[in-house]
């Protein structure tokens, strides 16, 4: 399993989150994922392989909530 951080700057309330989690819940391979308004990032723990991250971020952008990967 790995993780990766990423920071989600549109994400702003409940239903942000809602919304990424149930979308990101839909992609193979995602084990969780959790959400922090606060800080608005996102943190998702995944079987490896860079063809998932791109995955995550593409799902992320096309649903309306473009994200970076924080180091």
């Amino acid at each position: 399993m790995e993780t990766l951080k990423l920071s989600i700057p549109k994400m702003k309330c409940m239903g942000c989150t809602s919304t990424i989690e149930n979308h990101l819940s839909k992609v193979g391979g995602i084990a969780e994922v959790k959400t922090d308004i606060p800080s608005k990032s996102a943190t998702i723990t995944y079987n490896g392989g860079t063809s998932i991250k791109n995955l995550i971020l593409n799902t992320l952008k096309g649903i309306g909530y473009p994200a970076e990967v924080i180091d």
